[in-house]
């Protein structure tokens, strides 16, 4: 697979991940896919999340937490099958304190050999994400 097919595959993952879920985890995960998402102990969605039931009840959890807006993403960047998405999470709302927050972070989405997604890692800067949860 080349390097613009695994940005491509990253891009068309994230564009169904929210919008049709069933889709997104048939064509896109592997067997052994895992999401990690390490946050502070105050963010209740952090942790790692395996399979497509983890990564559903990931999302599950984000949504009772967070109102997000859509990721905006600025850069793919890809390497021997390894994507890094650098982007942005604009005026998200914390729906227990009611305050909003922006997040930059780079996602590391990694690929096997069948160019299935088998390993997500989120790299967030929490500043101020932790101050909207804190209230």
């Amino acid at each position: 697979m080349s390097n613009h097919d695994y940005v491509q595959r990253t891009q068309e993952f994230y564009a169904l991940l929210l919008s049709d879920f069933q889709s997104a985890s048939e064509n896109y995960l592997a067997d052994d896919f895992e999401w990690e998402n390490p946050l502070p102990d105050l963010i209740p969605f952090g942790g790692t999340y395996a399979g497509a039931e983890g990564l559903l009840r990931y999302l599950t959890e984000i949504n009772a937490a967070i109102e997000m807006s859509p990721l905006h993403f600025t850069d793919m960047i890809e390497s021997d099958g390894v994507v890094a998405a650098i982007g942005v999470e604009e005026n998200t709302r914390v729906k227990q304190t009611g305050k909003h927050y922006t997040m930059p972070f780079v996602h590391v989405v990694r690929f096997d050999a069948n160019s299935k997604i088998s390993h997500v890692r989120e790299y967030n800067d929490t500043r101020d994400m932790v101050a909207a949860f804190e209230g």
